[in-house]
């Protein structure tokens, strides 16, 4: 099971993605996201966090290359947790620390070495996650 966003979505592809990843019909989905808009207000956060942390399907081989310093790359490739999954905790916590697991972020930068060119490549990268093969 891979979490990524669909490429022809209504928005940015969040909810057809996921509801395509978790075997729920889109429109069942949609209307889950419209409930936890009105009723608990986080839906839209939720939803544009994912739609940045997620890749998109036909994107899938390209995820695991570094955004921002490719902390979150390399995390996800000793743990073989989803790449998506790794980014939307990245965000999640800096927002929820006001900040704090930013200098976190830098500290893991410096701290954790360099993953092996094999690995790294997107040549040799599948189009799924190690988890996944």
């Amino acid at each position: 099971m891979m979490w990524v966003r669909s490429a022809d979505g209504a928005i940015c592809g969040v909810c057809k993605g996921l509801a395509n990843t978790l075997g729920i019909p889109v429109g069942v989905f949609r209307l889950l996201w419209i409930c936890s808009v009105l009723f608990f207000g986080v839906g839209i956060a939720l939803y544009f966090m994912l739609a940045v942390s997620l890749p998109r399907e036909d994107k899938t081989a390209e995820a695991l290359d570094p955004w921002i310093l490719g902390v979150c790359s390399k995390i996800s490739l000793r743990t073989n947790l989803e790449i998506g999954i790794v980014r939307f905790l990245a965000i999640s916590l800096s927002l929820l620390s006001f900040g704090a697991t930013i200098v976190g972020y830098f500290v893991l930068y410096f701290v954790m070495d360099d993953v092996p060119k094999k690995i790294q490549s997107s040549d040799n990268r599948p189009t799924t996650p190690p988890s996944m093969i």
